[in-house]
């Protein structure tokens, strides 16, 4: 039974292997190609930490082409790269969803990589102020937002063991900065720091598409930040896999 079950399992594998591949390279030839299309329910993060609309998102965009990476889940891909603007180098992440025949981009997020010149400066703390809990919609939004409360209490608590539970191995965390800090690296820092209270986010906002689920926030830093926490979906539990994060600027 074993055996029959694992030529299935094989079988099923070879089959979808050239769609998998096909999806890939439309994809990426969307994004070479500049030819981006947005859902009507997109909703990004610029540089500048503020939300952008669909009609923002096709100014900004115009054609601009980036080096980019697709991470292809079902029918929803994860577009990571790296563009260069007129000021600088810029880390990009979008989400791209198919409806029906078509690729749209869901979600998105920019993060300037170093220091910018001639920019507004952070806008400052924000008032003091107590966030309204977040209400989940669905099953899958609470399933995620259990993954996300137990992320930030992770670091709170400095627990590496709960980040890694809610982490895939491959997680990434992009810095206000642009730098990338792996799994690893993060897990020691959790380990080595002293425990503190949970972070205060507000904001809260929870797109689930297929096994990907993008959670977009604001939080209370001394300079706050927007952010785009994406999961995936593994062994039926929401693991981190990319965390963008912007500083918001005046």
């Amino acid at each position: 039974m074993k055996v029959e079950r694992a030529a299935i399992a094989a079988t099923i594998a070879f089959a979808i292997a050239p769609l998998h591949a096909q999806s890939v390279d439309e994809v990426s030839r969307l994004e070479q190609q500049g030819k981006r299309a947005y859902s009507s329910t997109y909703r990004g993060i610029t540089a500048m930490g503020q939300y952008e609309t669909v009609e923002d998102a096709r100014t900004r965009d115009s054609g601009r082409r980036q080096e980019v990476r697709v991470e292809l889940h079902g029918n929803t891909a994860i577009v990571t790269g790296i563009g260069n603007t007129g000021g600088g180098a810029d880390r990009v992440l979008r989400i791209w969803m198919k409806d029906g025949e078509k690729w749209q981009i869901v979600a998105g997020q920019t993060t300037w990589i170093g220091a910018r010149t001639d920019v507004p400066d952070p806008s400052g703390p924000l008032p003091a102020t107590t966030p309204a809990d977040f209400k989940p919609a669905s099953a899958a939004e609470v399933a995620i937002w259990r993954s996300q409360d137990a992320l930030m209490r992770s670091f709170a608590e400095a627990d590496p063991e709960s980040y890694k539970r809610f982490s895939t191995e491959q997680s990434l965390r992009m810095t206000t900065g642009g730098d990338a800090i792996a799994r690893e690296q993060w897990l020691d820092t959790i380990a080595k720091r002293s425990k503190g209270p949970v972070a205060t986010v507000d904001e809260v906002r929870i797109g689930v598409y297929g096994t990907v689920g993008v959670v977009t926030l604001r939080g209370h830093e001394a300079n706050p930040t927007r952010q785009s926490w994406v999961y995936l979906l593994q062994d039926g539990v929401w693991k981190l896999h990319l965390r963008f994060t912007s500083l918001i600027r005046n």
